[in-house]
C-alpha cells in the first residue's frame, strides 16, 4: 500500500502543470534555474519498486539493485540519441526558416512578426521555438532582454546574437539575418563533406574483411595446390 501511495503521488506530481509563475518566467525569458526531475535517476529508483512488486522483497530488492545502474545508463542514452536528432532536425530546418524572415523583414516587417512567420511555416521542432520568440517579443518592453534570452540557447543563439548585434551597430536586419543563413548553409554542406570523407575510411575495415577470404580462395590457395602436384611422391 505504502508503494502504490508513493506511486500514485509521483503521477500526480509529474501531471499537475506548472504554476503561472513559472509560466511566465518562461513567456518573458526570466532566466532562473529550474527544478526538474532526472528521467535516468527517477528510472533507476523506479527499477527496485518495480522488482519488489513482481519478485517479493527479498528477491526483488536484489535484483532491483543489480538493474538500477543498466536501467540508469540506458535512460542517458536514450535521452542524449533524443536530443541529438531534435538538434539535427533544428539544424536542418533553421537555414530556411531565417530565409522566410528575411523575407518579411526585407518588406518592412517587424521581427515580432518575422518570427510568427516564419514559426507558421516550420515545421516541429523549429516551429514552436520561433513561436515562443515571437510570443516574447510581443509582450516584452525591451528586445535586448529577449535576444539575450535567445543568445543563451545553444538552438538558436546565432539567431539572437544576429538580431542583438543588428540593433546595436544599426545594421539593416535582413541583411545581417540572411549572412546567418549563409553561414549555417556553409557549416551545414562542411559538415557533410566532413561526414563523408569518414565513410571511406569506415567502410576500410569491412571491405577488406570481405575480400580478403575471396583473395585468399582465389590468390592463395591455388598456389599452393599447385605448388604440392609439383612433388613426386
Amino acid at each position: 500500500m505504502i508503494i502504490a501511495a508513493v506511486l500514485a503521488g509521483l503521477a500526480m506530481w509529474c501531471a499537475v502543470p506548472a504554476g503561472s509563475a513559472v509560466r511566465r518566467r518562461a513567456l518573458f525569458g526570466v532566466a532562473r534555474e529550474r527544478r526538474h526531475v532526472d528521467a535516468r535517476l527517477a528510472a533507476a529508483l523506479m527499477a527496485p519498486v518495480g522488482a519488489v512488486l513482481v519478485l517479493g522483497i527479498p528477491v526483488g530488492l536484489l535484483v532491483g539493485a543489480a538493474v538500477a545502474p543498466l536501467v540508469h545508463r540506458a535512460v542517458g542514452r536514450l535521452e542524449a540519441g533524443v536530443a541529438r536528432r531534435r538538434t539535427a532536425q533544428i539544424a536542418l530546418q533553421l537555414p530556411t526558416a531565417l530565409d522566410l524572415m528575411v523575407a518579411a523583414l526585407e518588406v518592412g516587417r517587424p521581427p515580432v512578426t518575422a518570427f510568427a512567420l516564419a514559426s507558421v511555416g516550420t515545421n516541429d521542432p523549429l516551429g514552436p521555438e520561433l513561436a515562443l520568440v515571437a510570443s516574447r517579443l510581443a509582450v516584452a518592453g525591451d528586445s535586448q532582454a529577449v535576444w539575450r534570452s535567445v543568445a543563451d540557447d545553444p538552438t538558436l543563439a546565432q539567431v539572437g546574437r544576429a538580431f542583438r548585434r543588428a540593433e546595436m551597430s544599426g545594421m539593416p536586419v535582413a541583411q545581417v539575418v540572411a549572412g546567418v543563413a549563409d553561414e549555417l548553409r556553409r557549416d551545414r554542406r562542411a559538415h557533410r563533406r566532413e561526414q563523408s570523407s569518414k565513410v571511406g575510411v569506415r567502410t576500410a575495415g569491412p571491405l577488406g574483411i570481405c575480400f580478403l577470404p575471396a583473395f585468399f580462395l582465389v590468390g592463395i590457395v591455388p598456389t599452393i595446390i599447385a605448388m604440392f602436384r609439383t612433388f613426386t611422391w
